[in-house]
């Protein structure tokens, strides 16, 4: 791609990422799935440049799959380790019929195989980030489309004219 021409186009990407990711942000605390905050923290965006368009790709570690699509019912059950994890931060401790505490590991092992049953139910935050930021998009492309657009203009009047 001509770096040249399509600059205006670019930076609206730019922008337009960085105004992605922030909305997804918002969008996963709204959803109450932040525990660690690790999820959060990790999303980001990288802008992938093909012959004459520029896509943004969204980056986030492996689970947000799961957490913007959910699971489906029926489906294996998730490893317990990272149920563990998430259980200490959130400071759950199961019991068992009798109100006793029972051990990490059952409660997570527990839960693991509730999840693998019932699936998890999608918060579609990519989804509803992307339409949430339609209008700004929008604004974004058509004036870097009118600056490239000038640009290329000029530089073809500016070359005959030479």
């Amino acid at each position: 791609m001509d770096e040249m021409k399509l600059k205006a186009l670019k930076k609206a990407m730019e922008k337009y990422g960085e105004a992605l990711v922030i909305e997804i942000v918002k969008g996963l605390k709204n959803a109450d799935k932040v525990a660690t905050g690790a999820l959060a923290r990790s999303v980001d965006y990288e802008l992938i440049e093909a012959l004459d368009t520029i896509a943004v790709n969204i980056l986030s570690l492996d689970y947000m799959d799961v957490v913007d699509g959910g699971r489906r019912k029926g489906a294996k059950a998730p490893p317990i380790g990272p149920i563990i994890k998430w259980m200490k931060v959130k400071k759950i401790k199961g019991r068992d019929k009798r109100g006793r505490f029972i051990k990490d590991k059952s409660a997570a092992f527990l839960i693991a195989r509730a999840i693998g049953k019932n699936g998890i139910k999608p918060t579609f935050v990519i989804k509803k980030s992307i339409n949430k930021l339609k209008s700004l998009q929008t604004k974004l492309l058509t004036d870097a489309a009118v600056e490239d657009m000038t640009k290329m203009i000029q530089g073809v009047f500016l070359n005959k004219n030479s």
